[in-house]
């Protein structure tokens, strides 16, 4: 996907929303503002938002005089979503298909995303999970491909959600790896945010070695191009993921939420549905 008008209104909103959320004073808010346009001058329309946004929060971070402005809210991300654990691995235990109500779950811990909005209530999406209607769910395909699959790259997105994630692979009975960003932006996962929700303990962790809130294939790592290249079935979290990867001529399954209208024109979708498939070139 590339830049959208309706991105630059959106980098706006992302710059005030952070700022107002790490206790900026009106002065530091403004010379976001200032900051955010000069970083929407030099933005290149042909990339996808993610890729863009690299900029954008490297100015807030200089702003706010913070290197990790979102390191506070990962861990109490992460230390919401560990407490609910216990009952949501009930539920999935005594689900009559436990990894259909595993991959219910994962999708609903997409809402914890502060590069969207930081207005969500994650107790009534858990509430609602199993129930929930996706716009698209292509499960059978899912279970065939994952049939087949000696292993599993799964790209991961926010903390908190790395939980849900968590419970996910751990009903898909094959090895995992985990690919978490190569360095801190937003509150997007990265290996110590992964450990600390145990992620470790069901996946081996692997970093894509680049920092946007999305996999921007061509500037990551050789080993992990390499990894995605090989890889037998490719779980996708996330929007950020999703636009950076929509285009990628093989097959990929997304997991994640429909937050935005640019996304939501691009797939022909309604806006906050849940969305389980591949794209209609992906899947043939």
């Amino acid at each position: 996907m590339k830049m959208h008008l309706d991105c630059a209104n959106c980098f706006l909103n992302q710059a005030i929303r952070t700022g107002r959320l790490l206790g900026c004073s009106d002065r530091c808010l403004w010379q976001m503002v200032k900051g955010c346009g000069q970083v929407l001058s030099q933005v290149n329309e042909d990339l996808p938002p993610p890729q863009n946004a690299v900029a954008l929060y490297d100015m807030i971070a200089e702003k706010a005089g913070i290197r990790d402005p979102f390191y506070k809210l990962k861990k109490e991300s992460t230390r919401h979503a560990l407490g609910l654990y216990p009952e949501l691995k009930r539920k999935i235990k005594d689900h009559m298909d436990a990894l259909e109500a595993a991959l219910r779950f994962a999708a609903c811990g997409n809402v914890i995303d502060y590069g969207v909005s930081s207005d969500f209530n994650l107790l009534k999406e858990v509430e609602k999970a199993l129930g929930t209607r996706f716009s698209v769910w292509e499960y059978n395909a899912f279970l065939k491909r994952l049939s087949k699959a000696g292993w599993i790259l799964y790209l991961g997105d926010n903390c908190g959600e790395t939980v849900f994630d968590r419970l996910l692979i751990e009903e898909l009975k094959k090895p995992v790896k985990y690919a978490v960003r190569g360095g801190p932006i937003i509150n997007d996962v990265t290996e110590e945010d992964a450990r600390d929700a145990g992620l470790h303990e069901v996946a081996e962790i692997v970093s894509t070695g680049y920092r946007a809130p999305g996999i921007v294939l061509k500037e990551c790592s050789d080993s992990f191009r390499e990894l995605f290249a090989s890889a037998p079935m490719i779980i996708s979290k996330g929007q950020g993921n999703f636009e950076t990867l929509s285009d990628e001529n093989r097959e990929i399954f997304f997991i994640f939420k429909i937050k935005c209208n640019v996304v939501s024109s691009f797939l022909d979708l309604p806006l906050n549905t849940m969305f389980l498939g591949r794209t209609k070139a992906q899947a043939g």
